[in-house]
């Protein structure tokens, strides 16, 4: 019995462990996501904060319960990890359910844009975690590890070391895998299709009229279509079940005349990179200079060159005069343009309506490459996954010495 009861317990610590790692890897490999995320929730709650504290909570948070799950899973220092993960469920637990209740944002972010749960699915998410992280912390003793002190160190070290690379990797340049609907490689008219056969959302509607001074509420079932001695007064119309969302269904774009630009985007083969900063009033002479020089070599190339924001017009001139140079600008929602490309000011190459590559200021291709952009964006990409096998392969072969080294020296 003992033995089944400690299985049992063996169990949850994996599961506890696996939930905690995804969730902090997921959001891991895009912290801007993360604070933006934040951003969100705290602007609902009607505060604002500077942009770099939505950032370092992310980092916090993704790091924090990223080394939960590692450590749990693992078996390093088990009374830490367990303490850290009922702290994370007893904290978030009462705070979904006012989420779930008051719904200030429709997605709750938890796994990032990896893995999209309702707010109400994510309270029963950790309704059910809670109860789990409580045993594992009552019972932290009998799962702790039998590694020595200098292995159990060099191995919570080595997962520290590939969670902040794999931030860094995202925040100096683009995440090392895109999770959001605007990856590398796909086409953004298909993306944006709702299928014939798509499930369609249910309203409920209900009529809101009055009669002799009192008001009641009816449904088309027992409107009163007989009695003209009800005076309408308004009308409430609710969603019962959500149907299908198409994974883009916010990409549109305007020209300097406030002329749709989108069908152009999404219609013409020649190859389009688009400079986008939903906020142009951070891009300093030097960045200016850059974007300037970047439209040059574009349009020499064949390219056209648009730099995409939210910005005002007046912000837009400014950024022009700092430049010294004019740009084809397109205006977009502030969201979907964060939600295309991390970095500031980041690139977009589109061909076909296909999204062919991304890139930060500091992984544009050479002014060479540009000619043969969709050669340039599969050699990008690879170099992309080669970063991200690296932070793996170490990882693994870290874990694969300690393992071996426990072995020999039994």
């Amino acid at each position: 019995m003992d033995k089944l009861k400690q299985t049992f317990f063996e169990l949850c610590r994996i599961l506890t462990g696996i939930i905690f790692l995804f969730s902090g890897f997921a959001k891991a490999v895009d912290t801007i996501g993360g604070a933006i995320k934040i951003e969100d929730y705290i602007v609902a709650w009607g505060f604002e904060l500077p942009s770099a504290v939505y950032t370092a909570l992310s980092l916090l948070l993704n790091t924090a319960e990223f080394m939960t799950g590692f450590m749990l899973l693992f078996k390093l220092y088990v009374p830490l990890a367990s303490l850290a993960a009922l702290l994370f469920m007893v904290c978030f637990t009462p705070l979904t359910l006012y989420i779930a209740i008051a719904n200030p944002v429709s997605d709750c972010g938890c796994f990032g844009d990896a893995v999209k749960l309702s707010n109400w699915g994510t309270f029963a998410k950790n309704v059910v975690i809670l109860p789990i992280a409580i045993m594992l912390f009552v019972n932290r003793r009998s799962l702790q590890g039998r590694m020595n002190a200098w292995r159990t160190a060099c191995m919570t070290g080595g997962g520290l070391l590939a969670v902040l690379l794999t931030e860094a990797e995202g925040l100096t340049n683009e995440p090392i895998i895109d999770f959001r609907p605007y990856a590398v490689g796909t086409d953004i008219r298909k993306a944006m299709e709702i299928p014939a056969d798509a499930e369609q959302p249910e309203y409920e509607t209900k009529f809101v009229m009055r009669k002799d001074g009192v008001e009641k509420t009816f449904d088309v079932n027992d409107y009163p279509y007989n009695d003209s001695t009800w005076v309408y007064v308004d009308t409430k119309t609710t969603i019962i079940r959500e149907g299908y969302t198409p994974p883009i269904k916010d990409f549109t774009f305007t020209d300097r005349n406030s002329e749709p630009a989108t069908e152009h985007l999404l219609g013409t083969e020649s190859p389009i990179m688009m400079a986008i900063a939903p906020s142009v009033a951070g891009i300093d002479t030097a960045m200016a200079a850059e974007l300037r020089r970047v439209s040059e070599v574009c349009l020499n190339s064949g390219i056209e060159f648009y730099v995409a924001t939210s910005s005002s017009a007046a912000e837009v001139a400014e950024l022009e005069n700092r430049a010294s140079s004019g740009f084809d600008v397109l205006w977009a929602d502030e969201t979907m343009l964060k939600t295309i490309v991390r970095s500031y000011p980041g690139f977009v190459l589109m061909q076909g309506g296909v999204v062919v590559g991304k890139y930060s200021a500091g992984t544009l291709p050479y002014d060479s490459d540009l000619a043969t952009p969709l050669a340039t964006s599969l050699r990008q990409q690879r170099l992309t996954a080669e970063r991200a096998v690296v932070i793996v392969g170490a990882l693994a072969l870290m874990i694969l010495f300690l393992s071996i080294y426990k072995k020999h020296k039994r």
